[in-house]
C-alpha cells in the first residue's frame, strides 16, 4: 500500500504517518521506484500507535513499549497517573481563571502574588507530533495531497490571471502589446512578469487568506500539520520551489518533465520537493464537484482574459493625444504611432517637416556633401500640410507626393530602383491617418474603420471620399507615362514608350463635425 491508501484506510493524515516513521515507530519497505510500500503489519502498527496516542502517551514511551524495554502494563499505569495529574492541573487552572474573572481585574492592575495560593500542578513535559486533525475541518471535505489535477488546474488559473494582469498592464501603461511589437516578445515578457507577480502575491495570500484565487475557485485550502496557515517566509520559499522544481523555471521540455515528475509523485502519495520542508495538508471542499467548478472557472477566466487582453491590445494602438489636437500634438501622435506600430517610419516636427533620425553626410551629384543633423529637418518640403480652426485645433491634413521625368535618365525624387521605378509613400500616409483618425473613437474602430483600411489598394486611389467615425479620407493618384506594377503597395513603373511622365499622389483626411468628443474605449 502507498501512503494515500494508508491515509484513506486508517484516517490518519500523512503528516502523522511520516512523523511516526521519522521517530522510528514505523519502518515501511521501499519499492523499486523508491516509494514507500506499507504492509498489513505496518497498518496494524499504526492502529496500535493511534490507540496509544489517544491516551496522550509520549512517543518515547510508545517506542520503549515497541522494543520491549517497558511493559505495556507499566506504561499504562504511568500514563494513568499522568492523566490524573493533568486533570487536577486543569481543574486548578479553571478555578484560577474563575477567581480572576470574579475579581474583575485588568492587566494593568493584575497582582500575581494575590493568586499564588491557587498554583496549578505542572505536569511532566510531553513530546508529541503536530496534532494534525484526523479529518479536514470542513464538513464534506477530503484530503487533497494526492489529487494532482485539482492542484494543477488551480495553479493554471492563478498563472492565467497573473498573465492577464501583466499583459493588460503592459498594453495600457507601456502600450506594449501583440498588435504593436508582435506575439513573441509579449509572450516571453509576460511569462517572466507573471511569475514575478505570483512570487510577490502568492506567499502573501497564502499566509493571510489561506488560498489563492485559483485554489479558492476550486475549493482548495492549504494548511500546515497543525491546521494553521503558513508564515509568509515559508510560502515564499515554497513558491520559489514551485517555479524551480515544479515548472523547471519554464524552460521548454524541461518544464514538461518537471510537471510530469510532480504529478507522478502526487499521484503516488509523495509530496513534491518544495512541500517537504514542512509537512502540509491540502483539503478540497465539495470534492465530487471539483470538475464542474474547474470547467466553470476555466470558462469564466478565459472569457475575462480574452476580453481584457483584446480591449487592452486595441487600446495600445491609440495615439497619446486624443480629442481636438494642436499641430504639436499631431506631430507627437505621428512620432508615437510610427514608433510603436510602423517601426520608426516617420519623425516630424510641428510644421510637418521630416526630422533626421541620425547625423549623417550624404554625397550629392556635384560631389559636395550635405550634412544632416539628428533632430533637424532634412527635406525642402513638409511631409504634409495642416489646416486648423480659429482655436488652433487640427481639422484636416494633406500629404502630397509628386515627381516625374523628362527624357531618359532624368528620374526625379522617388526613383528607388535607379530605373525610374518608385514606390508611392503609402505607408507614410497610413501613419498620418492613424495618428489623426485615432484621436476619436476606440482602438477597434481605428483598426476596422474603412478610413484606415484599403490605402494599399490602388482601386481606392480614385479620389472617392470614404467616411467613418467622424472622418473623411480621400486618396487620389494622377499620372501620365507610368503604370501600376502592383495592385497593392504602390509600385509604379515608367512606360517603355513614354518620353516623359509625371505623377501626383494625394491623401487627405479631414475631421467632420460629427466626430464629437473622444471616447476612451479600447
Amino acid at each position: 500500500m502507498n501512503i494515500r491508501e494508508i491515509e484513506r484506510q486508517l484516517g490518519i493524515p500523512r503528516a502523522n504517518v511520516r512523523y511516526y516513521e521519522k521517530e522510528g515507530l514505523l519502518h515501511p519497505a521501499r519499492s523499486a521506484n523508491n516509494y514507500r510500500d506499507y504492509s498489513e503489519a505496518d497498518a496494524e502498527s499504526l492502529r496500535k500507535i493511534q490507540l496509544l496516542r489517544r491516551l496522550d502517551m509520549p512517543i518515547e514511551t510508545i517506542r520503549a513499549v515497541q522494543t520491549g524495554e517497558v511493559p505495556l502494563s507499566k506504561a499504562l499505569e504511568r500514563q494513568a497517573r499522568l492523566l490524573e495529574g493533568e486533570a487536577v492541573r486543569l481543574e486548578q487552572s479553571r478555578a484560577l481563571c474563575r477567581s480572576m474573572l470574579a475579581d474583575g481585574t485588568t492587566y494593568a492592575a493584575l497582582d500575581p502574588a494575590r493568586y499564588e495560593r491557587v498554583r496549578p500542578i505542572l505536569s511532566g513535559q510531553r513530546v508529541s507530533e503536530p496534532p494534525a486533525p484526523a479529518r479536514p475541518p470542513v464538513e464534506g471535505a477530503v484530503w487533497a495531497n494526492d489529487r494532482p489535477w485539482p492542484r494543477y488546474w488551480a495553479r493554471t488559473f492563478d498563472l492565467v490571471l497573473a498573465n492577464t494582469v501583466v499583459t493588460v498592464a503592459l498594453a495600457l501603461v507601456f502600450r506594449f502589446s501583440v498588435l504593436t511589437v508582435g506575439r513573441g516578445p509579449v509572450n516571453v515578457l509576460s511569462i517572466i512578469l507573471a511569475w514575478a507577480l505570483v512570487l510577490a502575491l502568492e506567499p502573501l495570500l497564502l499566509s493571510t487568506w489561506g488560498a489563492t484565487p485559483g485554489k479558492w475557485l476550486l475549493g482548495l485550502v492549504l494548511r500546515d500539520g497543525e491546521g494553521q496557515k503558513f508564515r509568509y517566509g515559508e510560502m515564499l520559499e515554497r513558491t520559489w520551489g514551485v517555479l524551480a522544481d515544479g515548472f523547471g523555471l519554464c524552460v521548454p521540455l524541461y518544464r514538461q518533465y518537471r510537471l510530469y515528475k510532480c504529478w507522478r509523485a502526487c499521484s503516488d502519495g509523495e509530496n513534491a520537493h518544495y512541500d517537504k520542508s514542512r509537512e502540509l495538508q491540502y483539503y478540497i471542499v465539495s470534492p465530487d464537484w471539483w470538475g464542474v467548478r474547474a470547467a466553470g472557472a476555466m470558462a469564466l477566466i478565459l472569457t475575462l482574459s480574452v476580453l481584457a487582453k483584446t480591449a487592452a491590445d486595441y487600446r495600445s494602438l491609440l495615439p497619446p493625444n486624443r480629442g481636438e489636437i494642436t499641430r504639436a500634438e499631431l506631430a507627437e501622435n505621428i512620432g508615437d504611432v510610427s514608433k510603436r506600430v510602423f517601426h520608426q517610419l516617420l519623425w516630424v516636427n510641428e510644421e510637418g517637416y521630416e526630422l533626421a533620425r541620425q547625423s549623417i553626410c550624404i554625397s550629392v551629384d556635384d560631389g559636395d556633401y550635405v550634412e544632416y543633423v539628428y533632430g533637424e529637418p532634412f527635406a525642402d518640403e513638409p511631409v504634409y500640410t495642416v489646416e486648423t480652426d480659429r482655436d488652433g485645433f487640427v481639422t484636416a491634413l494633406t500629404m502630397t507626393a509628386a515627381g516625374g521625368f523628362s527624357g531618359k535618365g532624368s528620374w526625379r525624387e522617388y526613383d528607388y530602383e535607379g530605373d525610374g521605378a518608385f514606390w508611392l509613400p503609402v505607408q507614410r500616409a497610413e501613419v498620418l491617418v492613424w495618428a489623426f483618425a485615432g484621436t476619436f473613437g476606440s482602438g477597434r474602430t481605428l483598426v476596422e474603420s474603412p478610413v484606415t483600411r484599403g490605402l494599399y489598394q490602388d482601386e481606392n486611389w480614385d479620389g472617392a471620399p470614404v467616411s467613418a467615425g467622424g472622418f473623411t479620407r480621400t486618396a487620389a493618384l494622377e499620372m501620365e507615362g507610368y503604370y501600376s506594377a502592383s495592385s497593392t503597395g504602390g509600385l509604379m513603373m515608367p512606360k517603355e514608350s513614354a518620353e516623359s511622365g509625371w505623377f501626383r499622389f494625394t491623401v487627405r483626411l479631414e475631421r467632420d463635425e460629427s466626430a464629437g468628443n473622444p471616447r476612451d474605449g479600447g
